[in-house]
């Protein structure tokens, strides 16, 4: 890192690369915003059909894209990803698939949907305090160019 700091050049190149990558997320943030206002909408068109399987897959899939939003801003201020968001969303992703959608799979991608989120949920509850205190250390002692 100190050698981006002494040139020049390649501090602005990164400033740059910093600036694009800023953009996307942001895009992003945007784009997943839309995406949960479009869920939404789908969810009250469901409930003209009453169409209960229908409703609950869309609750589930705006939280999924809830904890999405989340992560992304939380990445746009402080450059860093959490790893307990990371970790919530691959909880609550699969478990999503296998709650409101197992009909789409096999029996055996269903298990191993299962299987890998049960993992997560035990790394998450167990690691929780390691986890939170990662967390707290890469944003007190960032890595800045």
């Amino acid at each position: 890192m100190n050698y981006i700091k002494c040139n020049k050049p390649l501090q602005k190149f990164a400033k740059l690369i910093d600036t694009t990558v800023s953009i996307l997320m942001l895009l992003g943030i945007i784009g997943v915003v839309l995406f949960i206002g479009y869920e939404i909408y789908m969810m009250f068109v469901h409930l003209k059909n009453v169409s209960a399987p229908g409703i609950l897959h869309t609750v589930a899939l705006t939280l999924v894209l809830v904890k999405a939003y989340r992560l992304l801003l939380f990445y746009m201020q402080s450059h860093h990803v959490s790893i307990r968001y990371i970790i919530e969303i691959s909880i609550i992703a699969p478990a999503v698939e296998l709650i409101f959608s197992p009909n789409g799979r096999d029996i055996w991608m269903n298990i191993v949907y299962a299987v890998f989120a049960i993992i997560n949920l035990l790394i998450y509850v167990f690691y929780y305090s390691k986890l939170s205190d990662i967390d707290d250390e890469e944003l007190n002692n960032p890595d800045e160019i």
